[in-house]
């Protein structure tokens, strides 16, 4: 590499600054698949040529991209630590500087696996810290009475989920309505006090009964019954792969391998990798929505039906081996008529969740707040899980649902 080209590589001149924001929306909205250089150079309106200034090539691309995330939530938190004051007012400062008006947008880390084995290392190195960081702050200010006690080893990656979320919810077609400062503050309203009214009195619910799956027992001699439990078996698979490694780094022979097909059986019953990658995403939100409608059949207190779907999401995110394909990244790529899908599932979803909340308000269980965008803000929660479920132990795993269930209903305020 010559002087001249690690000199603009190194450079924090607003060229690069540019090119580094292009790269991070890009990857938000569309994945790492379609945020090529070529892709990148035609929305900054320059030639492909310019940006090997900045990255050697794609992978290069996404590795800073990552990179650079991590070293603005790392130096967001160390000055938000450093100002002083209590461990909420530290945890609202790194949020609030983070996620300025006119702060950079940051590549969510989504696709890991993409990456050579040294460079992921780096990144999970760098979040891990991260994480760490907000973890010990949540501790300590647990300690001194600051906020309640919780499960920091939990909380903290949550923490880091919701404010990744924002830029990925600003793509979804119910939150056209919403502001960044809307959603911004949906996630502060979350942490400090969450949702509930009563604070201080504990909520019993009844787990929904949801599957993911109908097909447990098949009748062998109903072809159309055993070719539906063949596609979930594959869509399962692929969509728990796909949010382990990202879609990039997952091939179709992985996903064969793991169901014991070969990848013929794949396209002959589901199609190419871009249709897979649909059909995932079509699983995941009629999970959602079937999740939303038990919810708003349960019986009993609006607070509990709201507590029961945080749970029964968070829950579907650790089924190993068939979780939901979370929606992270890449969703302006899909297919228009699967981007139409989703959308008018997400109408859908934000409706029954709206009706939820507002019948809690009038039941007095449910905090009056902008339910739009405590609705929008929430998944951050939890689509996170699968992502990082290698780096949960088996008792995080199993206490996850309810904490987060408990973080959205009742915040970090002490009670």
């Amino acid at each position: 590499m010559t002087s001249e080209k690690a000199k603009a590589r190194g450079g924090r001149g607003s060229k690069r600054a540019r090119v580094m924001e292009e790269a991070a929306r890009t990857l938000n909205s569309h994945g790492v698949s379609n945020a090529s250089l070529p892709a990148i150079a035609a929305r900054l309106g320059v030639s492909r040529a310019a940006l090997y200034y900045y990255f050697e090539d794609q992978e290069d691309l996404v590795f800073q991209s990552y990179r650079r995330s991590c070293e603005h939530m790392a130096m967001h938190l160390s000055e938000a630590e450093a100002a002083g004051g209590d461990a909420m007012t530290k945890l609202q400062r790194f949020i609030d500087n983070l996620l300025a008006e006119d702060a950079p947008q940051l590549a969510a880390l989504s696709d890991l696996a993409y990456l050579r084995l040294e460079q992921r290392n780096i990144i999970n190195g760098l979040f891990q810290a991260i994480k760490a960081s907000i973890a010990g702050l949540l501790a300590s200010g647990a300690a001194r009475g600051e906020l309640r006690e919780c499960r920091a080893s939990i909380v903290a990656p949550a923490i880091l989920g919701m404010v990744s979320w924002i830029p990925i919810a600003q793509q979804w077609q119910s939150n056209e309505s919403l502001t960044h400062g809307d959603l911004v503050d949906a996630v502060k309203a979350i942490l400090t006090e969450g949702i509930a009214t009563d604070r201080r009195s504990t909520v019993d619910f009844k787990p929904l009964d949801v599957a993911l799956a109908h097909h447990a027992e098949v009748n062998l001699f109903d072809g159309h019954a055993v070719a539906a439990a063949k596609q979930d078996a594959l869509l399962g698979a692929a969509s728990w792969l796909f949010n382990l490694k990202g879609v990039d780094a997952t091939s179709l022979d992985e996903i064969a391998m793991r169901v014991g097909v070969t990848k013929k059986v794949i396209y002959h019953n589901l199609g190419d990798k871009e249709t897979l990658v649909a059909e995932c995403y079509r699983r995941s939100f009629r999970h959602y929505e079937a999740v939303a409608r038990a919810a708003r059949d349960y019986d009993g207190p609006r607070i509990a039906a709201i507590m029961a779907a945080n749970h029964a999401f968070a829950r579907a995110s650790l089924m190993e081996g068939s979780a939901p394909l979370s929606p992270l990244t890449g969703v302006e790529a899909l297919p228009p008529a699967v981007r139409e899908e989703i959308g008018n599932s997400t109408d859908f979803l934000m409706d029954i969740f709206l009706g939820l909340h507002a019948e809690g308000q009038a039941e007095k269980t449910v905090r009056k707040l902008n339910a739009r965008a405590i609705v929008a803000a929430n998944p951050g929660g939890f689509e996170w899980l699968p992502k990082w479920f290698e780096t949960l132990s088996d008792a995080e795993r199993e206490a996850a649902p309810l904490e987060l269930a408990e973080l959205y209903r009742i915040g970090l305020f002490p009670i």
